[in-house]
């Protein structure tokens, strides 16, 4: 079991993928934006990382921006994951219930505009919540990302002001190529905030937890990862 759960941050990203092996195995570090950190400040391009993880056995959908700093306007990358559709296996591609949707999109400049000034209004570029730490199953949205040169870190955890007040998800919503709806959100007093107790563990899946630093997910995401496991594997 031990194995099965390193294997989740054993590598390094290079950016979002739609291979499901891939994908775990640099998940942390695509939620770190390692692979947008390394390159930050050297090419005068900004990026953009936005993860919404509602219940990482469940749905999971995130959005890479890339800024055109010569002609204005960005390119975005939208991936959704939900748990596995059994129907869409295909007996060409074994691992096509796992790959989740993907789309993009081109913004122009007046939209990536708009974008960049929501999340400045709901502070994505602030500081994170202090000591934050996010498990699994529960609901946030993590944002990291390289703007002017500089790298920035933050999160928006379910049930918060900071979720409820933020404004930049109901524009995702009205750009957003998948044609996957948002999943719906839980009471405020039913939204999990902690890993599920061992017992409820023995319905499988993948659970864990991150805490949220200043700069990033605290401790090394790859090869190791930042995370605190309570879990078992998928299969």
């Amino acid at each position: 079991m031990a194995a099965s759960l390193l294997a989740l941050a054993g590598c390094s990203s290079t950016g979002p993928t739609d291979n499901p092996v891939a994908r775990k195995l640099t998940w942390f570090s695509y939620l770190n934006g390692d692979d947008l950190r390394s390159r930050c400040g050297k090419d005068g391009t900004d990026r953009f990382r936005l993860v919404f993880n509602a219940d990482y056995n469940r749905h999971v959908r995130t959005y890479d921006v890339v800024g055109d700093p010569e002609r204005g306007g960005a390119a975005v990358e939208a991936h959704v994951i939900e748990a596995t559709d059994l129907a869409r296996i295909t007996p060409a591609d074994p691992f096509s219930a796992a790959r989740g949707r993907k789309a993009s999109l081109q913004l122009s400049a007046a939209q990536y505009d708009s974008f960049i000034g929501r999340l400045r209004e709901d502070g994505a570029f602030d500081p994170p919540p202090h000591g934050l730490r996010l498990p699994s199953n529960g609901f946030y949205w993590l944002i990291n990302g390289c703007r002017a040169g500089q790298w920035f870190f933050t999160a928006f955890p379910y049930p918060s002001s900071r979720f409820t007040d933020a404004r930049f998800p109901e524009l995702l919503r009205s750009i957003d190529p998948t044609g996957v709806a948002f999943p719906g959100l839980p009471e405020p007093e039913d939204a999990p905030r902690t890993l599920p107790s061992s017992g409820q563990l023995a319905d499988g899946g993948v659970f864990f937890e991150v805490q949220v630093g200043r700069y990033g997910l605290v401790g090394p995401t790859a090869p190791f990862g930042a995370l605190m496991l309570g879990a078992l594997p998928e299969d």
